[in-house]
């Protein structure tokens, strides 16, 4: 399969630090991978066929000014607590600390209150407990997950890593040692250049535009203050969204709730970003440089979560470049033309700016063949639209996949957290697949002709011969 851009992957790595947290949500968004062949798994699951039957509660703290989504899940002895804390993730890191969150993310568990990092990291690992941070551009996340015997001490521990992080100097020195080295090799990789080179065009002097680890120089110059600074400002109840699966009654997961976040301050930062302003009709940003593959990425306007046409638009994501072979873009130019490993498309979700994204990697020789092909596609989208056999068959599989992501406590907790920041409803789990089902041929291609348009940003890096221009 064709490599998707940097800006679209979660990062694993120490350094990036991008918790579990957001891989839920594109379970949440999307349902499926571009780079796993999940139809083999959906046609032999035995959920295929089996409609949702958890039941989401709402449960109110109100001695605590806390409201959260719970389901009880009793299969496993097992707890997760997944949260979101609004407007603190990366774009809205100063302009001279860029990195703060990503710091934070990869810091806060370098010890709390009267535990230093190593006792908690012992403890956490002989009693099952397991914490994640990590920050995209809107949000800054977390999901501690724990056997149920282990709920107080994990509890405890979590409760005072939000709210009294040691943030110990010699693990934050380096946590910036591992980012400034992490920046310092982006420059080696054309896809990562690629990403942030094409991310800058497209959003401009907007912060959404910056590299999310920040700069070289605005990463040395951070500061323990600095981190207890962005605890105590990130860090509150207002912009706080909370999602609880597992082996637990409402009420006691109401005093989880309680204990772990009541004590938080009431009222956090939450000034929210200005839209960005887009030019949509700029040039292509071409970047040369020597290596075996030239990449290319695409990007166009795309649509809110709660807007009426995001699921005939996720549907026609899909149907062009999200259903990985079977899409028809791969089966243009992989299957039939062989010019690349494979393509993509995905929607994204940002709360100032949501997109539309493609792109796909060939050999040079390839690339120019790859890319007209790619363009006839796109614009055949917008003209013609789909079939009403391809959207039955997008139907089918988006329906028949859905209860696969239920598989983990932890996916559960996650996608409880985003639906309360996406306002989804209590019921989003039961209706999501009358919501697929509901979309008609002819709101599919409406949605079709208004996303896959000639507002299309391009940029490629690799070797593009004569014609080829630096930017």
């Amino acid at each position: 399969m064709g490599k998707r851009p940097a800006y679209l992957k979660n990062k694993r790595g120490s350094y990036w630090v991008v918790s579990a947290v957001l891989a839920a949500l594109v379970w949440l968004i999307y349902g499926y991978g571009n780079d796993f062949p999940l139809q083999p798994l959906v046609e032999n699951s035995e959920f295929k066929n089996r409609g949702f039957q958890g039941r989401v509660e709402e449960i109110a703290v109100p001695e605590k000014g806390l409201t959260f989504y719970f389901m009880q899940e009793n299969t496993n002895p097992l707890v997760a607590v997944s949260f979101i804390f609004d407007h603190a993730g990366t774009a809205y890191d100063p302009q001279d600390k860029q990195g703060l969150a990503m710091l934070a993310a990869a810091s806060l568990k370098d010890g709390a209150g009267k535990y230093s990092a190593e006792v908690l990291r012992e403890e956490m690992a002989m009693r099952g407990i397991k914490l994640e941070f990590g920050a995209d551009k809107d949000v800054f996340s977390g999901q501690m997950t724990a056997p149920k015997s282990s709920l107080p001490e994990a509890a405890g521990w979590l409760k005072l890593i939000l709210s009294r992080p040691r943030f110990e100097e010699k693990y934050l020195v380096s946590a910036k040692d591992q980012i400034l080295k992490v920046l310092e090799t982006e420059k080696e990789n054309p896809e990562k250049e690629l990403a942030l080179a094409f991310n800058r065009k497209i959003y401009g002097a907007h912060p959404y535009g910056r590299n999310p680890l920040g700069t070289p120089e605005t990463v040395a110059a951070l500061r323990r203050s600095d981190l207890q600074d962005f605890a105590g400002r990130k860090f509150g109840r207002n912009n706080l969204y909370i999602g609880i699966a597992g082996d637990l009654t409402g009420k006691e997961a109401a005093e989880l709730a309680g204990l772990i976040f009541g004590d938080l301050s009431e009222k956090a930062e939450v000034e929210p970003l200005e839209t960005p302003d887009i030019d949509w009709q700029q040039s292509v940003l071409n970047i040369r440089r020597g290596g075996g593959q030239n990449i290319a990425a695409f990007a166009a306007a795309g649509t809110c979560r709660q807007c009426e046409d995001f699921y005939p638009l996720y549907i026609a994501n899909y149907l062009f470049g999200g259903a990985g072979l079977n899409s028809r873009l791969n089966q243009r130019i992989r299957e039939k033309e062989g010019l690349t490993y494979g393509g993509y498309s995905a929607l994204t979700l940002n709360d100032q700016a949501n997109l539309l994204v493609a792109g796909f990697a060939a050999t040079p020789e390839k690339f120019a063949r790859a890319k007209e092909l790619f363009l006839q596609e796109w614009q055949k989208a917008g003209e013609t639209g789909f079939t009403e056999e391809e959207l039955r068959a997008a139907k089918d599989y988006l329906t028949a996949s859905y209860n696969l992501r239920f598989a983990s406590i932890a996916g559960i907790s996650d996608m409880l957290a985003y639906m309360q920041k996406y306002d989804l409803g209590l019921d989003f789990l039961q209706k999501r697949n009358g919501y697929v089902e509901g979309v008609t041929a002819e709101q599919l291609n409406r949605a079709a002709k208004q996303y896959f348009n000639n507002n299309l940003l391009q940029a490629g890096i690799g070797f593009f011969g004569k014609e080829g221009e630096d930017e």
